[in-house]
């Protein structure tokens, strides 16, 4: 009798270990889910998990790119940006130039993720907080892609083209989907970049990138003043003996006070 109470005493204290051991994990793994930007919810409660409308949070990457999401690797590219060539859904031959808009924003999206899906059908249905961007989605390409599947998908080519090309998503160095990339035509670089859990975040990263770059960006070339112009807003022009110092008491003369010295 007094084994049978023992027993049950370590079956018990067993299974507590067990128990405790499932909860840890199960904490550590939506922990882990949060982190990622991907935290867990209730669709019973209304469909979208609270986590999806927490602020988002950015930050600067060492070449100053605005990163949302989970932190991106360092990639060889930097900050450098790529045209786009590749081909249509349809097969024809497509190129897209980056640079010849203000800013372009690059939606790496496939037929096959999972994740992709919500995007593929915001963008077919409207470009909510994006309509003052281009916006290009790149899946890879026909060898990798189901060209009829991607058509299904594929927003109406006049308000959000797409382009097939595994050479893009190599070029940007992507390291999953959904990702995205937003081009600065204007300076030549990538103005933001990184994943998202809805059309409205990456909104965000748009409007982020954009106030950024407002705040911190270098004025246009045609507002720095030349050189020239300065020395002739002194009263130098060409030929000033003072352009062509000959001693040092030329380049520093003497200041009151201190005759035939310098300072």
């Amino acid at each position: 009798m007094i084994g049978l109470v023992v027993a049950d005493t370590v079956l018990v204290l067993l299974l507590g270990l067990v128990v405790a051991g499932l909860l840890r994990s199960h904490a550590d793994i939506t922990r882990a889910l949060h982190e990622l930007g991907a935290p867990l919810g209730d669709p019973a409660r209304g469909g979208r998990p609270a986590g999806l409308d927490s602020p988002v949070a950015f930050r600067h990457n060492d070449e100053g790119t605005l990163e949302m999401g989970p932190v991106i690797p360092p990639r060889a590219a930097g900050s450098a940006v790529f045209e786009l060539e590749g081909q249509s859904p349809s097969g024809d031959g497509l190129a897209i130039s980056v640079t010849s808009a203000p800013a372009t924003l690059l939606a790496f999206l496939s037929s096959g993720c999972t994740g992709c899906a919500g995007f593929w059908q915001e963008l077919a249905s409207g470009r909510a907080g994006l309509e003052d961007v281009r916006t290009v989605i790149v899946t890879k390409g026909p060898e990798l892609e189901q060209p009829a599947a991607v058509t299904r998908l594929a927003p109406a080519p006049d308000d959000v083209p797409v382009v097939m090309s595994s050479k893009a998503w190599e070029d940007y160095e992507v390291p999953g989907s959904p990702f995205f990339v937003l081009v600065d035509g204007v300076a030549g670089r990538r103005a933001g970049e990184g994943t998202a859990r809805s059309l409205r975040e990456v909104a965000e990263l748009v409007r982020a990138a954009t106030d950024d770059r407002s705040r911190t960006g270098a004025p246009e070339r045609d507002d720095v003043p030349t050189v020239d112009a300065e020395l002739r807003a002194a009263g130098i022009f060409p030929g000033d003996p003072s352009l062509y110092p000959r001693t040092l008491q030329d380049v520093a003369p003497p200041r009151a006070g201190h005759p035939g010295g310098t300072r």
